[in-house]
Protein backbone atom coordinates (compact mmCIF):
# COMPACT_ATOMS: atom_id res chain seq x y z
CA UNK A 1 0.00 0.00 0.00
CA UNK A 2 2.97 2.36 -0.04
CA UNK A 3 3.50 4.75 -2.95
CA UNK A 4 6.22 3.67 -5.39
CA UNK A 5 5.48 6.09 -8.23
CA UNK A 6 2.94 8.34 -9.88
CA UNK A 7 0.91 8.29 -13.09
CA UNK A 8 -0.81 11.11 -14.93
CA UNK A 9 -3.36 11.21 -17.73
CA UNK A 10 -3.86 14.23 -19.97
CA UNK A 11 -7.42 15.56 -19.99
CA UNK A 12 -7.97 16.92 -23.50
CA UNK A 13 -5.75 16.95 -26.58
CA UNK A 14 -1.98 16.62 -26.56
CA UNK A 15 0.95 14.27 -26.11
CA UNK A 16 1.87 12.25 -24.19
CA UNK A 17 -1.57 11.09 -23.12
CA UNK A 18 -0.11 9.15 -20.17
CA UNK A 19 2.99 9.99 -18.18
CA UNK A 20 4.42 7.81 -15.41
CA UNK A 21 7.28 8.16 -12.97
CA UNK A 22 10.58 7.10 -14.52
CA UNK A 23 11.73 3.55 -13.87
CA UNK A 24 13.40 3.11 -10.50
CA UNK A 25 14.47 0.26 -8.23
CA UNK A 26 11.01 0.39 -6.61
CA UNK A 27 8.89 1.35 -9.61
CA UNK A 28 9.01 -0.78 -12.75
CA UNK A 29 6.03 -0.87 -15.10
CA UNK A 30 6.78 -4.48 -15.97
CA UNK A 31 6.50 -5.54 -12.33
CA UNK A 32 3.75 -3.29 -10.92
CA UNK A 33 0.01 -3.90 -11.24
CA UNK A 34 -2.05 -0.80 -10.56
CA UNK A 35 -4.71 -1.25 -7.89
CA UNK A 36 -3.32 -4.55 -6.60
CA UNK A 37 -3.03 -3.36 -2.98
CA UNK A 38 -6.71 -2.31 -3.00
CA UNK A 39 -7.78 -5.50 -4.78
CA UNK A 40 -6.01 -7.96 -2.44
CA UNK A 41 -8.95 -8.70 -0.08
CA UNK A 42 -11.27 -9.43 -3.02
CA UNK A 43 -8.61 -11.45 -4.87
CA UNK A 44 -7.90 -13.60 -1.84
CA UNK A 45 -11.62 -14.21 -1.34
CA UNK A 46 -12.67 -14.78 -4.97
CA UNK A 47 -9.33 -16.06 -6.36
CA UNK A 48 -10.30 -14.28 -9.58
CA UNK A 49 -8.94 -11.05 -11.10
CA UNK A 50 -10.46 -8.63 -13.58
CA UNK A 51 -7.55 -7.31 -15.66
CA UNK A 52 -8.24 -3.95 -17.32
CA UNK A 53 -6.16 -1.79 -19.62
CA UNK A 54 -5.36 1.29 -17.59
CA UNK A 55 -5.58 3.01 -14.25
CA UNK A 56 -8.62 5.15 -15.10
CA UNK A 57 -10.49 1.90 -15.78
CA UNK A 58 -9.36 0.45 -12.43
CA UNK A 59 -10.40 3.57 -10.49
CA UNK A 60 -13.87 3.46 -12.07
CA UNK A 61 -14.19 -0.29 -11.51
CA UNK A 62 -13.44 0.02 -7.80
CA UNK A 63 -15.82 2.98 -7.51
CA UNK A 64 -18.60 0.83 -8.98
CA UNK A 65 -17.92 -2.17 -6.73
CA UNK A 66 -15.54 -4.33 -8.81
CA UNK A 67 -12.95 -4.66 -6.05
CA UNK A 68 -10.86 -7.33 -7.83
CA UNK A 69 -9.83 -5.07 -10.74
CA UNK A 70 -6.16 -4.41 -11.58
CA UNK A 71 -4.23 -3.14 -14.62
CA UNK A 72 -0.72 -2.92 -16.03
CA UNK A 73 0.63 0.61 -16.40
CA UNK A 74 0.37 1.16 -20.14
CA UNK A 75 2.39 -1.94 -20.97
CA UNK A 76 1.61 -5.47 -22.08
CA UNK A 77 1.28 -8.09 -19.35
CA UNK A 78 4.65 -9.56 -18.42
CA UNK A 79 5.90 -12.75 -16.75
CA UNK A 80 6.45 -10.71 -13.59
CA UNK A 81 2.84 -9.46 -13.66
CA UNK A 82 1.59 -13.03 -14.07
CA UNK A 83 3.78 -14.35 -11.24
CA UNK A 84 2.60 -11.55 -8.95
CA UNK A 85 -1.06 -12.18 -9.74
CA UNK A 86 -0.66 -15.95 -9.36
CA UNK A 87 0.10 -15.46 -5.67
CA UNK A 88 -3.48 -14.29 -5.11
CA UNK A 89 -5.66 -15.59 -7.96
CA UNK A 90 -6.25 -18.70 -10.05
CA UNK A 91 -8.58 -17.22 -12.66
CA UNK A 92 -8.61 -14.00 -14.66
CA UNK A 93 -10.94 -12.17 -17.02
CA UNK A 94 -9.12 -9.84 -19.39
CA UNK A 95 -11.21 -6.85 -20.49
CA UNK A 96 -9.84 -4.87 -23.42
CA UNK A 97 -11.05 -2.29 -25.93
CA UNK A 98 -12.75 -3.80 -28.99
CA UNK A 99 -10.36 -2.38 -31.62
CA UNK A 100 -7.79 -4.53 -33.44
CA UNK A 101 -4.93 -3.44 -31.18
CA UNK A 102 -7.02 -4.19 -28.10
CA UNK A 103 -7.92 -7.66 -29.38
CA UNK A 104 -4.28 -8.47 -30.15
CA UNK A 105 -3.19 -7.27 -26.70
CA UNK A 106 -5.97 -9.30 -25.07
CA UNK A 107 -4.87 -12.49 -26.83
CA UNK A 108 -1.20 -11.99 -25.91
CA UNK A 109 -2.00 -11.25 -22.28
CA UNK A 110 -4.42 -14.16 -22.03
CA UNK A 111 -1.89 -16.56 -23.60
CA UNK A 112 0.71 -15.52 -21.03
CA UNK A 113 -1.70 -16.12 -18.14
CA UNK A 114 -2.81 -19.43 -19.68
CA UNK A 115 0.78 -20.67 -19.75
CA UNK A 116 1.15 -19.71 -16.09
CA UNK A 117 -1.75 -21.97 -15.14
CA UNK A 118 -4.60 -19.44 -14.93
CA UNK A 119 -8.13 -20.24 -15.99
CA UNK A 120 -8.47 -17.29 -18.34
CA UNK A 121 -11.29 -15.73 -20.35
CA UNK A 122 -11.61 -12.59 -22.45
CA UNK A 123 -14.40 -10.01 -22.47
CA UNK A 124 -14.94 -7.21 -24.99
CA UNK A 125 -16.46 -3.83 -24.18
CA UNK A 126 -19.08 -2.96 -26.84
CA UNK A 127 -19.78 0.25 -28.78
CA UNK A 128 -16.17 1.40 -28.86
CA UNK A 129 -16.22 2.31 -25.16
CA UNK A 130 -13.51 1.60 -22.63
CA UNK A 131 -14.50 0.18 -19.21
CA UNK A 132 -14.31 3.61 -17.56
CA UNK A 133 -16.74 5.11 -20.10
CA UNK A 134 -19.00 2.05 -19.95
CA UNK A 135 -19.32 2.27 -16.18
CA UNK A 136 -20.14 5.98 -16.19
CA UNK A 137 -22.66 5.50 -19.00
CA UNK A 138 -24.38 2.25 -17.95
CA UNK A 139 -23.32 1.73 -14.33
CA UNK A 140 -22.24 -1.53 -12.69
CA UNK A 141 -24.79 -3.54 -14.69
CA UNK A 142 -23.00 -2.56 -17.90
CA UNK A 143 -19.70 -4.09 -16.80
CA UNK A 144 -21.47 -7.05 -15.19
CA UNK A 145 -22.98 -7.87 -18.59
CA UNK A 146 -19.56 -7.58 -20.25
CA UNK A 147 -17.97 -9.94 -17.70
CA UNK A 148 -20.86 -12.39 -18.03
CA UNK A 149 -20.28 -12.52 -21.81
CA UNK A 150 -16.58 -13.41 -21.44
CA UNK A 151 -15.46 -16.43 -23.48
CA UNK A 152 -12.43 -18.67 -23.16
CA UNK A 153 -9.25 -17.72 -24.98
CA UNK A 154 -9.51 -20.29 -27.80
CA UNK A 155 -13.03 -19.16 -28.69
CA UNK A 156 -12.11 -15.48 -28.48
CA UNK A 157 -9.09 -15.88 -30.77
CA UNK A 158 -11.16 -17.95 -33.22
CA UNK A 159 -13.85 -15.24 -33.37
CA UNK A 160 -11.30 -12.46 -33.83
CA UNK A 161 -9.50 -14.25 -36.68
CA UNK A 162 -12.73 -15.27 -38.43
CA UNK A 163 -14.01 -11.68 -38.25
CA UNK A 164 -10.96 -10.60 -40.24
CA UNK A 165 -11.86 -12.88 -43.15
CA UNK A 166 -14.00 -10.97 -45.67
CA UNK A 167 -16.97 -12.95 -47.01
CA UNK A 168 -17.29 -16.76 -46.89
CA UNK A 169 -14.17 -18.49 -45.58
CA UNK A 170 -12.02 -20.28 -48.14
CA UNK A 171 -10.06 -23.45 -47.33
CA UNK A 172 -6.96 -21.26 -47.10
CA UNK A 173 -8.71 -18.99 -44.60
CA UNK A 174 -9.73 -22.00 -42.49
CA UNK A 175 -6.19 -23.37 -42.56
CA UNK A 176 -4.77 -20.01 -41.49
CA UNK A 177 -7.26 -19.59 -38.63
CA UNK A 178 -6.76 -23.20 -37.48
CA UNK A 179 -2.98 -22.81 -37.48
CA UNK A 180 -3.06 -19.63 -35.38
CA UNK A 181 -5.63 -20.95 -32.88
CA UNK A 182 -3.68 -24.21 -32.52
CA UNK A 183 -0.64 -22.13 -31.52
CA UNK A 184 -2.70 -20.87 -28.58
CA UNK A 185 -4.12 -24.29 -27.73
CA UNK A 186 -0.59 -25.72 -27.54
CA UNK A 187 0.20 -23.27 -24.74
CA UNK A 188 -2.53 -24.72 -22.52
CA UNK A 189 -1.07 -27.00 -19.82
CA UNK A 190 -4.39 -28.88 -19.36
CA UNK A 191 -4.71 -31.84 -21.78
CA UNK A 192 -8.46 -32.24 -21.22
CA UNK A 193 -9.05 -28.58 -22.04
CA UNK A 194 -6.81 -28.87 -25.11
CA UNK A 195 -8.89 -31.77 -26.41
CA UNK A 196 -12.17 -29.90 -25.92
CA UNK A 197 -10.83 -26.78 -27.61
CA UNK A 198 -9.59 -28.77 -30.63
CA UNK A 199 -12.96 -30.55 -30.92
CA UNK A 200 -14.80 -27.22 -30.86
CA UNK A 201 -12.41 -25.65 -33.37
CA UNK A 202 -13.08 -28.45 -35.87
CA UNK A 203 -16.85 -27.92 -35.44
CA UNK A 204 -16.65 -24.16 -35.95
CA UNK A 205 -14.43 -24.43 -39.04
CA UNK A 206 -16.14 -27.54 -40.44
CA UNK A 207 -12.89 -29.50 -40.81
CA UNK A 208 -11.66 -32.83 -39.44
Amino acid sequence: GETVGFGGRLLGEGEPKYLNTSETEYFSKGRVLYGLHAALPALRKERKAVVLEGYMDVIAAHQFGFANAVAPLGTALTDDHAALLKRFAEAAVIVFDPDAAGATAAVKGAELLLEKGFSVSVATVPDGLDPDELLHKHGAKGLEAVLASAVDLAEFKTRVLMSRCPGPMSLEDKAKVAGQVLETIRRCPDDVLKGEWIKRLTDILGVS
